[in-house]
């Protein structure tokens, strides 16, 4: 099988990338990113490896430069072929400048891929979403970046479920474990679950998810497709999402 990536320099993007290429069910894996993803010299697998550099404006190729504005009229050939597309794009505000660069990368971005690749025939879509991502918030007020937050990731969502993919996986981590790579308020929380015992009706709001049990939930979510066991629009919840780890492990 062959596998898009884009967002594969962010936490959980890494990780599918790395699994990616060390499993022998995937033959070749293109990452589609701002810059390349990192990899180990001893990276199992890395001869499956194509990586396309984008900046926020043009995305460069060997042979062509499409515009991240009109992805599925001009990168028609990066998605050809493809079994599936793993999308974690994602960013902050602060990162973005702006709620409108929050709302570019984090809905504008992943529907223009969602369309691209629909455009090119790719059977399975992946989506990092968000615990809580919800489309029908009625205002996302600039002013509050928790509503920006919830309802970009909502509207995100819509636009994948809405082309239509023989099988869409939708997958909303809560709070992220991201070992060396948390951030602030990722840190805070560890320190509280640790430090306290959390029953199990407040786990799925306080635990975090490892960012790899992410990744491996949508590999698994991928070949469950393509064995014929799922289609359609799966949502993965904080408590799906570690169960399918779990299971995949």
């Amino acid at each position: 099988m062959s596998a898009l990536v884009l967002g594969g320099t962010g936490a959980v993007g890494h990780h599918i990338v790395q699994q990616l290429l060390a499993s022998d069910q995937w033959n070749k894996v293109t990452t589609v990113g701002r810059r390349e993803v990192p990899q180990p010299a001893d990276q199992p697998g890395a001869s499956k490896l194509q990586q396309v550099v984008v900046n926020m404006d043009a995305l460069q190729s060997e042979a062509v430069v499409v515009n991240m504005d009109a992805l599925q009229s001009e990168a028609a050939g990066s998605f050809a072929g493809v079994d599936a597309v793993f999308c974690a794009l994602g960013t902050t505000r602060a990162d973005a400048g702006s709620a409108d660069g929050f709302r570019k990368v984090d809905h504008d971005y992943v529907a223009a891929a969602a369309a691209a690749a629909k455009a090119a025939g790719v059977p399975y879509f992946g989506l990092v979403s968000a615990q809580g991502a919800a489309a029908g918030v009625p205002s996302d007020w600039r002013l509050l970046h928790p509503l920006l937050y919830t309802r970009t990731k909502g509207l995100a969502e819509e636009a994948v479920k809405g082309q239509g993919f023989a099988r869409a996986g939708i997958f909303r981590p809560g709070m992220l474990d991201r070992g060396d790579k948390a951030r602030y308020i990722e840190k805070l929380n560890a320190a509280l679950t640790g430090a306290i015992a959390v029953s199990d009706l407040f786990a799925p709001l306080t635990g975090a998810i490892a960012v790899s049990d992410v990744a491996r939930a949508m590999l698994s979510d991928a070949a469950a497709f393509k064995a014929g066991s799922v289609t359609g629009v799966g949502v993965f919840e904080m408590k799906d999402l570690k169960a399918a780890a779990a299971a995949a492990k």
